[in-house]
């Protein structure tokens, strides 16, 4: 292939266009210079006139774009790359965070109506596997269908449950919602247990939180434009907004990104104990240790390391065995008193960490 040959992005396109080689015999590459994929567009020379026409590093090369470099021959030539584009960037081009929210989702928000659910859809699919069955009769398949029931033995006509959305809180501001026209006179049945999920799950994922999202969405643009999100995975996402939500750390890291003071020292005994007990510390106990240190259950991208300010440890001289240690949360300062053992400076951090309140600020 010749130079020239190049991908070029139109939309989510990505095919080998056919350039006019003697449009382009007497320009150099980089003359005409095309980023493909994930990459930005660069200048463009004109094949007419020896101008250039620039293109924003921040727009992607179009079909327009390169239409004066294109084989246009034959009429349909444009016209089915550009139908190519269109087709290729509705399946391609769409990014991670766009869509409806799915069973997941909806089992992480709402976990009790969510597992009522599953419930529902096991009961749904033996209530088409009755439908199915070839060998039952009409009147058979009907004796079965009314006799159909949960797991936990009731049956859905004896819940009592109408096509309405209740809310868990009260905090929501509502009661209950017609999940349809008058769902407060539709009762949920054998029948219509399809179109319940449906409805239900429709209006917890999309509709019921639409407004919500349309105005998170506006805020969120305000700031840092959504479209740029493209560039991150979600992970990379939820660690940039969230910071490591799993605390991770060995004893290097506390070592050498913990700063001991007054009456501390990195060979102290005191706070090389700190040290192994911190190591040694359960998920759930490294996040209420940082709750209790620094105000935050979780560590910035990067963990201790990129902790601002890092965490200080000092000696709280005068105090004994039975004194815990207190914190000044703003400056991530944990006051130690200098423990007898290793195992009664576990004890002591372990109960402070579990406190609540700021009586031990």
């Amino acid at each position: 292939k010749q130079w020239y040959q190049r991908r070029v992005r139109g939309g989510g396109v990505t095919d080998l266009l056919l350039l006019k080689s003697e449009s382009l015999s007497s320009l150099t590459e980089g003359d005409l210079r095309f980023r493909c994929d994930s990459d930005a567009a660069s200048d463009i020379s004109s094949v007419q006139g020896g101008g250039s026409a620039s293109v924003p590093d921040d727009k992607p090369v179009t079909i327009e774009d390169v239409a004066p470099f294109l084989d246009t021959s034959s009429e349909s030539s444009l016209s089915n790359i550009r139908s190519t584009a269109s087709d290729k960037s509705s399946s391609t081009d769409k990014p991670w965070y766009a869509g409806v929210l799915n069973s997941q989702d909806f089992s992480q928000s709402h976990p009790s109506h969510a597992k009522f659910l599953e419930s529902l859809d096991a009961l749904s699919e033996r209530k088409r596997a009755v439908l199915l069955d070839t060998t039952l009769s009409a009147g058979k398949k009907q004796e079965v269908l009314e006799s159909l029931a949960l797991a936990s033995g009731a049956r859905v006509e004896d819940l009592c449950i109408y096509f309405q959305f209740a809310p868990s809180s009260t905090v929501y501001g509502y009661t209950e919602h017609d999940l349809k026209p008058c769902g407060g006179t539709i009762p949920l049945t054998t029948l219509n247990i399809e179109e319940y999920c449906d409805a239900t799950r429709s209006f917890c994922l999309d509709t019921g939180i639409r407004r919500q999202l349309d105005n998170f969405k506006s805020g969120f643009n305000s700031v840092f434009p959504l479209s740029s999100l493209r560039m991150f995975s979600p992970e990379e996402v939820r660690m940039l907004l969230c910071g490591e939500m799993t605390p991770n750390w060995t004893k290097q890291d506390i070592l050498e990104y913990t700063e001991p003071k007054f009456g501390f020292t990195r060979e102290s005994e005191g706070f090389l104990n700190l040290a192994e007990v911190l190591v040694e510390m359960s998920p759930g106990e490294r996040k209420n240790f940082l709750q209790f240190a620094t105000g935050c259950s979780s560590l910035p991208p990067g963990g201790l390391a990129n902790l601002n300010p890092r965490l200080t440890v000092v000696k709280k001289e005068g105090e004994g065995d039975s004194s815990l240690p207190s914190v000044n949360t703003c400056v991530h300062y944990l006051k130690l008193p200098e423990y007898s053992s290793k195992e009664l400076l576990r004890q002591r951090l372990l109960q402070s960490t579990q406190e609540k309140g700021f009586h031990l600020n």
